[in-house]
């Protein structure tokens, strides 16, 4: 997801300017930032903002869009079955599944979507949200 219309002045949709390369300095990032929820850099070295809000009455022309992605998504699931049977078509079957097994967190939240694009926000360029918890559930079940 690139920067889309959350990423606008709040005036008539406007797209604030990009001054420099907003590079991803996610914590996975090499790296990395010194703040552990800051994505993409807003800032340039010299601390000069990358991101400014164009002079009234004017339009930004530059290419805006699709400079910034959000973290990415990843869930891996696993299930183990076994049937124990009792009888010509009657039997239990026991199940064991796990959601997210490796209990990889996704920054972000299940959605994906949990960093702040909002120039005039205090979390601008940062996480908000995380989530991706393993979950198990084990189920005895009779069939017949």
């Amino acid at each position: 997801m690139g920067l889309d219309s959350n990423f606008g002045c709040g005036v008539n949709g406007q797209y604030w300017a990009v001054n420099g390369t907003p590079k991803i300095i996610g914590k996975f990032a090499a790296n990395g930032s010194k703040d552990p929820n800051q994505w993409f850099a807003i800032t340039k070295n010299d601390g000069s903002p990358i991101f400014t809000k164009p002079p009234a009455g004017t339009f930004n022309t530059q290419r805006v869009r699709d400079l910034i992605y959000q973290p990415g998504f990843n869930n891996w699931n696993f299930g183990l079955f076994k049937s124990f049977p009792i009888s010509e078509g009657k039997g239990l079957q026991f199940r064991a599944e796990a959601f997210n097994f490796l209990n990889h967190p996704n920054l972000g939240g299940a959605s994906g979507g949990g960093v702040d694009f909002n120039p005039t926000s205090s979390t601008f360029g940062k996480v908000t949200t995380k989530g991706g918890e393993r979950n198990v559930q084990l189920s005895l079940r009779f069939y017949f």
